[in-house]
């Protein structure tokens, strides 16, 4: 998992995390709003008491490369998940402050049927950071076509070892279903 925290004076930051779940080969992203600010330590609390304060969104593996390519041409990316209970966008983009750079934005929204509730979400990431969950995307990657290979190998051995059927000849002249998915 990879977690990043902003915490601001003004108690309006977010909290985002990205988790790799190998069951569901994709990425989930989470945030979470800022609940306090302690002035003395300079330091947030993130603790999402209701639905209006946390947010998750399942990424695909097109929409992590997606991110990824935004990241390496300083580019945008976004999408829109709609089901019957939610619509959710994101947004990943380059950061700009005062005409410059400053790193990458990344927004979410979530407009819950279900709940009632309409959420949005922002953080910023550094150029350090940005390179950060850019590697950790590039590894989940990796990751999932690891797995997808270790799946296909898997799969030919064992539709491999069903086919023991002689090959057809004059006196067996037969179809041989070999089991294969598509």
């Amino acid at each position: 998992m990879l977690q990043f925290y902003k915490p601001n004076a003004k108690n309006t930051g977010s909290a985002c995390s990205f988790s790799y779940n190998k069951n569901d080969k994709a990425l989930w992203v989470n945030f979470i709003k800022q609940s306090s600010w302690n002035g003395q330590t300079k330091s947030g609390t993130f603790k999402g008491s209701g639905p209006e304060k946390k947010a998750n969104s399942k990424f695909s593996v097109t929409e992590l490369a997606g991110l990824v390519h935004a990241i390496e041409t300083n580019g945008e990316y976004g999408n829109f998940h709609g089901t019957k209970e939610r619509n959710t966008t994101f947004k990943f983009c380059p950061y700009i402050r005062d005409g410059s750079q400053i790193g990458y934005s990344f927004s979410l929204n979530q407009n819950n049927a279900k709940e009632g509730v309409k959420k949005s979400f922002i953080i910023g990431f550094n150029f350090a950071e940005g390179r950060m969950l850019k590697q950790y995307a590039l590894t989940v990657l990796n990751n999932y076509f690891t797995e997808c290979i270790e799946e296909s190998q898997s799969y030919t051995k064992k539709t491999e070892e069903k086919v023991e059927t002689p090959a057809p000849t004059e006196d067996n002249n037969q179809e041989v279903d070999l089991d294969v998915p598509w």
